[in-house]
């Protein structure tokens, strides 16, 4: 009879079983839904952005540095297409409201 090691321990190998598990089929495509509590958000950041925006472009206007019409000038840009985003997001979940109805 062969001697055992101490301090080696035997991997166990366990047998698969024969019953196969039940697959429930998982949904995976969500459907966007329009709610008035998102279209309240999108507003409202859709008017912050605008007043940033606006006062970004009058800073421009009137200031007088290089440097601050530069910085002010990327700004008003920058907030501008955040305004164009936000529109499209407003104007798709109003699309989608008038289509539940």
């Amino acid at each position: 009879m062969a001697k055992k090691k101490k301090g080696v321990k035997r991997r166990v190998v366990r047998k698969k079983s024969s019953v196969t598990k039940r697959r429930v089929p998982v949904k995976t495509k969500r459907l966007v839904r329009s709610s008035d509590r998102k279209i309240r958000v999108v507003l409202r950041n859709l008017v912050l952005f605008l007043i940033l925006a606006i006062l970004s472009l009058v800073f421009y206007s009137i200031s007088s540095q290089e440097v601050y019409v530069s910085l002010f000038s990327l700004l008003g840009a920058l907030f501008s297409f955040v305004v164009l985003a936000f529109l499209i997001v407003l104007l798709v979940l109003l699309f989608l409201k008038g289509l539940k109805k």
